[in-house]
């Protein structure tokens, strides 16, 4: 079986804080759960569970999921990771614990310029990093709506 037809765990944004709780980089959930997070959108059912993380800290998913199976995915192909700079225009990558047939994480790596979060489909919307995410009141980390919006749209 192909990697990309896999699948994806049945997991929800509790599963992401429970499983990422010792990365010591930001990170949000982002995409649809975000905006359900968001009370933005209503409750639905999700195929995956997409992470925004931050590019100037990707690199330290390598060390921080050693006993991970991680693959850049980018252009319906997923090639193995094993360190280094994810080199744009990939901007993603799949997870799952090693042993597992089903993937468990889809990290978005945002960009970043300085102290701004820049939108990756336009480089002109940006706005500063310190207001991209949001946190629920039992601590569920998400982007913030209107950026999770923006992908939605896009």
């Amino acid at each position: 079986m192909n990697a990309v037809d896999d699948g994806w765990a049945p997991l929800a944004p509790r599963d992401a804080v429970e499983l990422l709780a010792g990365l010591r980089i930001a990170w949000w959930v982002a995409g649809g759960w975000a905006l359900e997070l968001a009370g933005a959108e209503p409750p639905r059912r999700h195929g995956d569970l997409d992470v925004a993380i931050l590019r100037p800290e990707h690199e330290a998913l390598r060390d921080e999921l050693a006993g991970w199976d991680l693959r850049i995915a980018h252009r319906d192909e997923l090639r193995p990771w094993t360190g280094g700079v994810v080199v744009l225009p990939a901007n993603a990558l799949w997870a799952r614990p090693r042993g597992e047939d089903r993937w468990f994480f889809d990290f978005k790596i945002e960009l970043v310029d300085g102290d701004d979060w820049v939108y990756r489909r336009d480089r002109e919307v940006r706005r500063p990093l310190a207001t991209i995410g949001r946190t629920t009141r039992d601590g569920i980390p998400y982007l913030a709506p209107e950026i999770a919006t923006l992908y939605a749209r896009g």
